[in-house]
């Protein structure tokens, strides 16, 4: 019985590593933009800017497949702890860039680095429990949301105190510690899998994962992955700005109506994760969906009124990341235990790397439309989510 108990503790640090760990690799993420109004034209413009946010997700994304694989095979906790240690070194790389071209190498390095967490983290969490997988899912979710709203608070907070560098530098140094924590405390799930599976090849393991009897579920999950993820990095990448440019809302202010959005989604996750364990993911991705595009076109009607400009946060907050548990879990649903690390993979590839152009297409919009503009294109990509989940059947 105390082994048992001293396995449960144990496995319940890993859990709490594990999703601190996520929420440090999305405060990475969040850096950029939340430095863009303080940078004053030291990488470029608007548009330069979002060209090196494209950069990060590009390799954040496509990075993300061959993890996968490598996830499937080898240790959790040792890639996870390796992200973190890249995560921190780009991090202080890019506070510390001359130029552009060293930044740019930075930002890659940063999503290299991001890119080893997510299959690693969300395989572990989907091989945890089978009844309360959407439950674990909220769990991590917390941690990654927390994470970006910490990151919001506090780099608007040090970049108004100390610029922009010293930010990086500083955050690059907490992914460092967080690596070393990681290394101590996370212990890798044991999974029972065929042998013969872990010396099949990458087209193999693919072909075995489509293999499932819930294939046009997996399909069409992958499909609202994909807009979930160009809906995640544009907004985070743009919603400081738009705050404080069309709004009229000072920097701090914004970072803590940026803190409180994804205060608000962090519970959001646990809530979504736990309910879909219980009345079905459809619905839960259906509501959030729904509700977030409305809100992203209301946000831009919306006179500036601190309050109401708050309430309107708080529900795209919610709407959003209430979908993320469901969405995460469902997949975890549908694959086999010996390719789950790969689904995650091919999951986080499509959601960051087929989307990585996003902020990119917002950069033009912004340049050539206007700052409104790129949250009506954002309401039509949440739109197009909620309609491919209308086709999803459910066991």
């Amino acid at each position: 019985m105390e082994s048992e108990d001293a396995d449960m503790n144990g496995q319940d640090r890993s859990i709490i590593a594990i999703s601190g760990s996520h929420g440090i690799m999305h405060g990475y993420l969040i850096l950029l933009p939340a430095m863009i109004p303080i940078l004053q034209g030291d990488l470029g413009d608007i548009g330069t800017v979002g060209m090196l946010a494209s950069l990060v997700s590009l390799f954040y994304g496509w990075f993300s497949l061959p993890v996968g694989f490598i996830a499937d095979k080898y240790s959790k906790r040792l890639l996870i702890a390796a992200s973190m240690v890249l995560c921190g070194g780009a991090s202080i790389l890019v506070g510390l860039s001359p130029s552009v071209p060293v930044a740019a190498v930075g930002m890659i390095i940063l999503g290299i680095g991001a890119s080893l967490y997510h299959p690693c983290g969300y395989a572990h969490m989907a091989l945890v429990s089978d009844d309360m997988r959407g439950r674990y899912m909220g769990y991590q979710g917390l941690g990654g949301d927390m994470g970006m709203a910490i990151s919001f608070l506090t780099s608007s907070i040090l970049g108004a105190s100390f610029g922009w560098r010293m930010t990086f530098i500083l955050w690059g140094v907490v992914g460092l510690a967080i690596a070393a924590v990681d290394l101590l405390v996370i212990q890798d799930i044991a999974c029972e899998v065929d042998p013969t599976q872990l010396r099949k090849g990458p087209v193999e393991t693919v072909r075995r994962m489509f293999a499932t009897a819930e294939r046009r579920t997996l399909l069409l999950t992958f499909v609202i992955v994909v807009v979930s993820g160009m809906l995640w990095t544009g907004v985070s990448y743009f919603i400081m700005v738009y705050i404080t440019d069309v709004k009229m809302v000072a920097l701090v202010i914004a970072g803590g109506l940026s803190t409180l959005k994804y205060t608000v989604g962090a519970f959001a996750m646990i809530i979504g994760g736990t309910l879909s364990d219980r009345l079905g993911r459809k619905k839960l991705l259906l509501f959030g969906y729904g509700l977030f595009a409305v809100s992203l076109v209301a946000l831009t009607l919306a006179p500036s009124n601190l309050l109401i400009l708050a309430g309107l946060v708080v529900v795209l907050g919610f709407a959003f990341f209430v979908t993320q548990s469901p969405m995460n879990a469902l997949l975890g649903d549908v694959s086999h235990k010996d390719t789950v690390g790969v689904t995650y993979g091919v999951n986080f590839t499509l959601k960051y790397g087929v989307g990585f152009f996003t902020p990119a297409i917002a950069g033009w919009l912004a340049v050539n439309y206007s700052l409104n503009h790129v949250f009506y294109f954002f309401a039509a990509l949440s739109a197009a989510a909620f309609l491919v989940a209308t086709l999803i059947k459910e066991r």
